[in-house]
């Protein structure tokens, strides 16, 4: 819990937690990032449930490097979030549980990108194989558990 504390009592914690700039800057940050990540991993996983056929696969495998950008915009704010409440954070169990699905979904969309960069082209463009579309539901899941626990936080 020493590291925590001390987390929390740096300036930079304290000007996230408490200036009129940081937290609104912080949090708008966190949602430009879930947008770019999780949006994108939801419109790969429908296209690999069998929706938009229109667009190939390769087409939305490339987005994915915008994706982890997102990510990494999210992680930043995300730990910058963290450091204002380290504390309370670490013992939430709601805030726990996003961690793990926010941990889930990046497996997912790590997953998904190798397999659709690999094989893809072999696939017909109806809907991916079975085990494909099982990870990509999968990915609808933790990452809609994800944003939904990540809410939880602010009033649980």
């Amino acid at each position: 819990m020493g590291l925590l504390v001390w987390l929390e009592a740096t300036s930079f914690a304290d000007w996230v937690r408490s200036s009129t700039i940081g937290y609104p800057m912080m949090i708008a940050s966190h949602a430009i990032g879930m947008a770019i990540m999780v949006g994108l991993a939801l419109a790969l996983d429908m296209r690999l449930l069998g929706r938009f056929q229109s667009i190939p696969y390769a087409g939305l495998h490339r987005f994915l490097g915008i994706a982890w950008i997102g990510f990494g915009i999210n992680f930043l704010s995300g730990a910058a979030l963290f450091a204002a409440q380290a504390t309370s954070y670490v013992t939430d169990v709601i805030f726990l549980s996003k961690i793990g699905l926010v941990l889930a979904g990046s497996v997912t969309a790590a997953l998904l990108q190798t397999a659709v960069g690999r094989d893809s082209s072999r696939w017909a463009p109806a809907a991916a194989p079975a085990n494909v579309r099982l990870i990509a539901i999968a990915s609808i899941v933790f990452w809609v558990g994800a944003i939904v626990t990540g809410r939880l936080t602010a009033y649980l």
